[in-house]
């Protein structure tokens, strides 16, 4: 790895993570204050009926889809705040921070090539799969930091709840959700190999990842076909599961290396192969 590249590349992108970073904590306090109001708002039978009467899709999106984990949402009083939490900040994680992995990941070579610092980079004494590796670690290293101020603003937003949630299991569930903003970024990297166009780039690895979270909310639709939607990044994420039983299957953890290993092999590979052409 070239330590200069990593720290220009954090350098470079302090005012996005920053961005990010504070949004998501101030979301996370958000929550917390809202908690009361929700949970007094509506009380358990209501609650029930609610999550009862959601069409499939939406509980698919929400992670209420079988009556174990519905009685870990409910309390005696309303949505438990685990439950709540889960529902309305993890849930919704890896998709709001996935959308910075696909416009950050999807220009780490194509953006370079179309301003013509590839061949800067490429001048100095660094392999060319050493200038991928760098730069990708750095988006592994925001996406760590992003999570990381993403478990303070929910901590800071617990007095505001006036409950509590194990800030552990926060984080094992934001752990889940940053894998699978790698897997994200590292086809993002791929498709930025591919095309060579930023802008090209950064539509694909949107297109693709849209796709991916469609299929995963409209598998229990398509019966006989519902297999499909274990194709999709998004299947394995479970932050319900996580944050209020303590489950993290290391399946998803399989699967999101997986993903992510191979999407940036292939990447490198084909970087490599492009000597001609950068």
């Amino acid at each position: 790895m070239s330590g200069a590249l990593f720290r220009a590349t954090l350098t470079l992108s302090r005012w996005a993570v920053v961005g990010w970073a504070v949004f998501l904590a101030l979301y996370g306090v958000l929550i917390g204050a809202l908690f009361p109001s929700v949970q007094e708002a509506m009380g358990a039978m209501g609650l029930r009926q609610y999550i009862e009467s959601m069409p499939e899709v939406l509980k698919t999106v929400t992670g209420v889809t079988d009556e174990r984990l519905l009685q870990e949402v409910l309390g005696e009083t309303g949505m438990t705040f685990p439950g709540y939490l889960a529902v309305e900040y993890l849930s919704w994680w890896p998709i709001l921070v996935g959308t910075y992995a696909f416009l950050f990941c999807s220009g780490i070579v194509a953006r370079e090539v179309e301003r013509g610092t590839m061949e800067l980079l490429l001048s100095q004494p660094v392999a060319r799969w050493v200038v991928v590796a760098s730069k990708f670690l750095a988006f592994g290293v925001i996406i760590a930091l992003v999570a990381v101020l993403s478990v303070i603003g929910i901590g800071l937003g617990q007095p505001l709840a006036d409950a509590e949630v194990d800030l552990g299991r926060v984080l094992l569930a934001l752990l889940q959700g940053g894998l699978v903003v790698v897997a994200i970024g590292s086809y993002s990297l791929l498709i930025s190999c591919v095309v060579g166009d930023p802008r090209k780039a950064a539509v694909l690895a949107g297109g693709v990842t849209a796709a991916l979270y469609v299929v995963n909310f409209l598998g229990p639709l398509l019966d006989s076909l519902d297999w499909v939607q274990r194709l999709s990044i998004f299947y394995y994420y479970r932050p319900l599961e996580v944050l209020t039983m303590g489950e993290f299957h290391l399946s998803s953890l399989a699967v999101y290396m997986g993903v992510a290993a191979a999407a940036f092999a292939a990447a490198v590979v084909l970087f490599e192969r492009r000597r001609a052409v950068v």
